[in-house]
C-alpha cells in the first residue's frame, strides 16, 4: 500500500529545535568546520556572523557549561539527546520560551535518565541486560551502577563521567541546564531569532512547494530516503543553523517523529557540476573504509550497526562516511523490519565511473 505522503508529512518552524541546534553546533564548532571541509560545503556568511557574535557575548562559564552538555560528538548526540527528545515529544512546534517553560516543569530524574539514553542508545543491550528501558525511570541507582560498568562508544566515551555526575545530582543538573539554555537564549539567540526564522521559513516555503508538487521525488531526491519511512506522521523543521543535514528525531514511545532538515540540502543533494561530482567521488573512494562500505553494500543492503560491526567503526562514523555517498546519490535509506537499511544504487555507481572517466580524459 502506497504511503500517503501528503497526509503524513507537514512542515513547521520549530524555534526550540533551532535554539538547541545552535547550541550544539557552536559547542562542536571544530567538528562542524572539519565536516564542512570534508563534504565541500561553504558555510553561509550570515551563520559565521552569528557564531562570531556568540563568541563575543558568551562568558567563559557559559562556554564551559555548554561544553559539558554538548561537546562530545555532534552526529551521535550524548547528554544533549535529552533536550532534543523533550522538544520532539511535542507534536506541535514550540517557541524557545515555551520550551524553556516546559523544561522548568519537567521531572529532573527523567531528563538525566534520557541523557543516558543518548550516550548509550547504540549499546542498549549491554546497558540494560534484557530489562526494558522504562524500568530505568524507576531505578536510578541501578542505572548508575550499569553506567559505571559499561563503557560508551569511543566518540562519546568522554561523556561517561559527566553523565554519572548528572545521574547522581538530577536537581542540580536541572538548574545548570536551565540556567545555560535560558542565558544563551536571552543573551545570544534572541538577538538573531527573527533573522534565523526568516531564513528558515524562506527555505521551508521552497521545500514545501517542491514537496507538494511531487512528494515522492522530494523524499527520494532531496531527503534521500524511501517514502515507506513516512508511514507514521512526521514534521519537517527546516533549519538554517544546521545548513546541511537530515536528522531524524524519534521521541520515546510516540507515534510520530520530527526531521531536522538543512536549508541548503537541495544544493548538496541536488545536481552539481560534473567536475565537483567527480572530485567528491574520488574523495569518497580515497578512504579504505568508504571503499569497504561500498563493497559490503554491493553484496546486500545493511543497517547502520551491522555496517559498523563489519567495518570495525562506530555507528556515528558510518553516518559520517555514508554522507559522502548520499551527496553523490550512491546510497539511500529504505525501511524494513523496523530498521533503516543502507542501499547502494548500482546504476548510479556506473554513471559516476563513466563521469569520472569523462572528466579525467576531458572528453
Amino acid at each position: 500500500m502506497k504511503v500517503p505522503l501528503k497526509k503524513n508529512i507537514s512542515f513547521a518552524y520549530n524555534e526550540a529545535f533551532e535554539l538547541i541546534v545552535t547550541m550544539g553546533m557552536f559547542a562542536c564548532e571544530r567538528q562542524m568546520a572539519q565536516a564542512a571541509e570534508e563534504y565541500r560545503i561553504e558555510l553561509d556568511p550570515l551563520l559565521e556572523t552569528i557564531y562570531e557574535d556568540a563568541k563575543r557575548k558568551m562568558s567563559p562559564h557559559m562556554l564551559r557549561e555548554m561544553q559539558f552538555f554538548f561537546e562530545y560528538e555532534y552526529f551521535h548526540k550524548a547528554l544533549d539527546y535529552a533536550f532534543y527528545e523533550s522538544i520532539a515529544a511535542s507534536p506541535e512546534p514550540l517557541s524557545a520560551e515555551a520550551w524553556i517553560l516546559l523544561l522548568k516543569d519537567a521531572e529532573a530524574e527523567r531528563m538525566v535518565v534520557n541523557m543516558a539514553y543518548g550516550v548509550y542508545y547504540d549499546k542498549m543491550e549491554d546497558l540494560l541486560q534484557d530489562r526494558p528501558w522504562e524500568d530505568m525511570y524507576e531505578d536510578l541507582p541501578g542505572l548508575i551502577q550499569r553506567v559505571r560498568l559499561i563503557t560508551p562508544l569511543e566518540e562519546v566515551k568522554a561523556a561517561q563521567q559527566p553523565l554519572l555526575e548528572c545521574l547522581a545530582h538530577p536537581e542540580e543538573t536541572k538548574q545548570r541546564y536551565l540556567q545555560l539554555i535560558s542565558q544563551f537564549y536571552r543573551e545570544v539567540f534572541a538577538d538573531w531569532s527573527k533573522v534565523i526564522r526568516e531564513e528558515c521559513e524562506r527555505a521551508m516555503i521552497r521545500y514545501e512547494t517542491f514537496f507538494q508538487g511531487d512528494p515522492e521525488r522530494f523524499i527520494r531526491d532531496i531527503h534521500k530516503s524511501d517514502p515507506d519511512l513516512f508511514h507514521t506522521p512526521s514534521a519537517f523543521h527546516v533549519s538554517f543553523v544546521s545548513q546541511v543535514g537530515n536528522y531524524h528525531m524519534w521521541p520515546l514511545n510516540k507515534p510520530y517523529f520530527w526531521v531536522i532538515f538543512g536549508v541548503h540540502n537541495d544544493r548538496v543533494f541536488g545536481p552539481a557540476a560534473e567536475r565537483e561530482k567527480a572530485e567528491l567521488f574520488f574523495k569518497a573512494l580515497s578512504d579504505k573504509r568508504r571503499m569497504d562500505l561500498v563493497m559490503l553494500l554491493r553484496e546486500r543492503p545493511r543497517y547502520g550497526s551491522e555496517l559498523a560491526a563489519e567495518l570495525g567503526i562506530t555507528p556515528a562514523a558510518v553516518i559520517y562516511h555514508a554522507n559522502f555517498f548520499f551527496f553523490l546519490d550512491l546510497v539511500e535509506f529504505k525501511r524494513s523490519d523496523h530498521r533503516l537499511y543502507y542501499h547502494l544504487n548500482k546504476e548510479r555507481l556506473r554513471e559516476l565511473l563513466e563521469l569520472t572517466s569523462k572528466v579525467m580524459l576531458d572528453e
